[in-house]
């Protein structure tokens, strides 16, 4: 028993005396280890300095990406900045870390005690903070950022910032707050300004409380519901399933349905819509705009419906005086300039052209010969549009001052309806068609196209594309300048998102020079190419389109540009999806074109026809861009005028030795995320080419 109490009382005591030892171990250890913990410190500072620039550096890559980093991220960058840490670090400067005790004969032991400690537990704190940064790398740093309620339009229009049309803003700011109306058609004929009416609507709602969201998108002559349906979802943040229409309709329909106070603007429609094949509720507010009354808005069953109607005298006089200048009140000038304008009959795009192109001219007789143009205006037969802004257009066009640049004026109508025109492939264009000749460099035809470019916007015949170094028709100027270029004398043909033409069937292709296929699905080009002219083709961008024969381009042997392209296609809004992709195979009649100067084989799959190329020695643009090419053959050497070689993107893993080098008058050598191990140099040391990175 006496044992038993023994034991009671003196384990406790064990145990304290354990617990005391252990603590003052400890405490030992603080000490003895004090140089240690603080450079611990230091070291572990530095490390999560070197980190947080890091990830301050991804993070700036992303913004400049229009990404914005995770809420976590921006949490974990404020908490690590600089000055935060070098505050927390004060208490370790060598004034404290040194200080003595006993009029300096022996350490502060208390002090360093204490320093000894914190430094322990701030290198597990930082460390905790580094440790973090491997969660980010795994989550990701930065997320894109979510669409805006409103986006606004920046691009100029051909009447931008000239006319308000008050009254008719007024009108549809009206309508649109009524909460009885769901449905607004705005109708009026080609180039009457409905596009730039709704554009300011949609810049004016930004900030209104009448809408949360507004969605403006365009639908075009032939629409293709599933690009419409993608548009939406973009501007939603929706990533849309790649599957069919209905199926896409549906999960559009489940999303809009829960956007309260939502406007959708459907842009120039040529044709009735059913809304829900689109998949929009019928709950949303939309506005319509057309040149066709009967035919869409009544058909459409839209409850009110606004009429564009022509400007007024003094508002035609305005805007003509804005676009021609001082010069319309020269007083031998001024009485054309007025009949001029009263023949315009109010027309914004007629006037803006005519504006435009008469600008700063001060010879009488131009301006009388525009007026007797006017005065027997042209009947082209064009759907919609005033004979008046043919003519004005026809005009315009023939003012240009040299065949090159008309031509460069008519290659942009190959392009689909609002379709942003990429001046790199224009340039590439002209120098196989020679309406930029290539007298210097490369660089210098890309000049001569941008006074090209710069020309044909001062005339109101292009506008700024919606990307990087790109611009866009207006859809009625596009229209003109098809049958402009459906005359014999420069033979266009324009199949853009129709049915493909049968080639057998149609005697007109004889007499074709330029012709372009785009935006076509699951059509298979089975007969040959019978166009003995043909200088150039497009047919690119089209989904699952093949060529079936090859002997398609046996008779083409005058062909100089040839673009083929599949296409690359994203069903979701972020870069995070991963996008399907339609490889085109190119047809072994290829090796017959050897007149071409510019070929564009992009998406294509042209691994086992790449020798094949060798043979077109007239070549100087060869663009592969994300092609399958696999090698690059000794044949390629042979292509002793190629002048810009484009492999960024191209699936290649062998390149024989010295072919680069042989392209002695090789420019430009654009590659990105592909093969590296070449030699780019001549022999005599000295590259041939200005070695780019290109990205679109």
């Amino acid at each position: 028993m006496a044992l038993e109490i023994l034991a009671i009382v003196v384990t406790p005591i064990n145990d304290i005396g354990k617990c005391l030892f252990g603590a003052l171990k400890q405490q030992i250890r603080y000490l003895t280890s004090y140089n240690t913990n603080i450079q611990n410190l230091r070291r572990q500072v530095s490390e999560l300095k070197l980190t947080r620039d890091g990830v301050q550096t991804r993070v700036e890559a992303a913004q400049r990406n229009l990404e914005e980093p995770f809420p976590n991220v921006q949490k974990w960058l404020e908490d690590t900045t600089e000055e935060k840490l070098d505050e927390q670090l004060r208490d370790f400067d060598e004034a404290n870390i040194n200080k003595k005790c006993f009029k300096g004969l022996c350490p502060d032991l208390s002090s360093r005690l204490r320093l000894s400690k914190q430094a322990v537990r701030m290198t597990k704190t930082f460390h905790t903070l580094q440790e973090k940064v491997n969660d980010f790398l795994v989550t990701g740093i930065a997320h894109p950022r979510p669409p805006p309620n409103i986006e606004l339009v920046r691009r100029p229009t051909i009447v931008a910032n000239i006319l308000p049309r008050d009254s008719l803003m007024n009108d549809l700011m009206e309508v649109l707050g009524d909460s009885n109306i769901r449905s607004i058609g705005v109708h009026g004929m080609g180039g009457i300004g409905k596009t730039t009416l709704v554009e300011k609507i949609n810049n004016e709602l930004a900030g209104h409380i009448l809408f949360n969201k507004v969605i403006m998108v365009t639908v075009s002559k032939d629409p293709d519901l599933g690009r419409i349906q993608k548009d939406i979802a973009q501007r939603l943040g929706l990533n849309l399933p790649d599957s069919s229409t209905e199926i896409r309709a549906n999960r559009l329909f489940e999303r809009l349905e829960a956007e309260e106070k939502l406007l959708i603007i459907l842009d120039d429609v040529w044709k009735p819509l059913k809304v829900e094949d689109i998949g929009l509720p019928r709950g949303c507010k939309l506005i319509v705009t057309t040149r066709y009354h009967q035919e869409v808005c009544v058909q459409m069953d839209l409850q009110k419906i606004i009429k564009v109607e022509p400007l007024s005298k003094d508002e035609s006089w305005v805007l003509f005086e804005s676009k021609a200048g001082d010069v319309v009140t020269l007083p031998n000038l001024k009485p054309i300039a007025e009949k001029i304008v009263a023949k315009c009959k109010g027309s914004p795009l007629a006037i803006s052209v005519l504006g435009s192109v008469l600008t700063s001219v001060k010879e009488e007789f131009v301006w009388s010969d525009a007026l007797n143009v006017l005065s027997d205006p042209t009947r082209s037969g064009l759907e919609g549009i005033m004979p008046e802004v043919v003519t004005s257009l026809r005009f315009s066009f023939e003012r240009l001052e040299s065949p090159e640049i008309k031509k460069c004026f008519l290659f942009c109508c190959l392009f689909p309806e609002d379709y942003s025109i990429n001046l790199r492939d224009l340039r590439d264009y002209g120098i196989g068609e020679r309406f930029l000749k290539v007298v210097g460099t490369l660089d210098n035809a890309s000049d001569k196209l941008l006074t090209f470019i710069k020309k044909l916007k001062d005339c109101c015949l292009l506008l700024e594309g919606d990307e990087e170094n790109s611009v866009k028709m207006h859809d009625v100027v596009r229209d003109v300048a098809i049958c402009i270029g459906g005359d014999a004398e420069y033979g266009f043909l324009v199949n853009v998102g129709g049915r493909l033409i049968k080639f057998r069937e149609s005697e007109d292709l004889k007499e074709k020079k330029r012709i372009s296929f785009m935006k076509h699905s699951k059509d298979v080009l089975r007969d040959p190419l019978e166009c003995p002219q043909l200088q150039s083709l497009l047919i690119r961008e089209n989904d699952d389109t093949r060529i079936d024969q090859e002997n398609f381009f046996e008779d083409n042997k005058s062909l100089e540009v040839l673009d083929l392209r599949g296409m690359r296609k994203v069903s979701g809004p972020t870069r995070f999806i991963i996008p399907t992709t339609f490889i085109m195979p190119t047809p072994q009649s290829i090796s017959c074109l050897t007149n071409l100067k510019t070929l564009h084989l992009v998406y294509c799959d042209v691994s086992d026809k790449i020798s094949l190329l060798g043979g077109l020695r007239k070549l100087e643009i060869l663009n592969l861009r994300y092609s399958i090419v696999k090698t690059l053959p000794e044949e390629i050497g042979n292509l002793v005028n190629l002048r810009s070689l484009d492999l960024n993107g191209a699936e290649l893993s062998f390149v024989a030795w010295n072919v680069i080098s042989k392209l002695s008058y090789l420019e430009e050598f654009y590659m990105k995320n592909g093969y590296y191990e070449w030699d780019t140099m001549t022999r005599g040391g000295e590259y041939n080419a200005s070695l780019k990175e290109w990205s679109y």
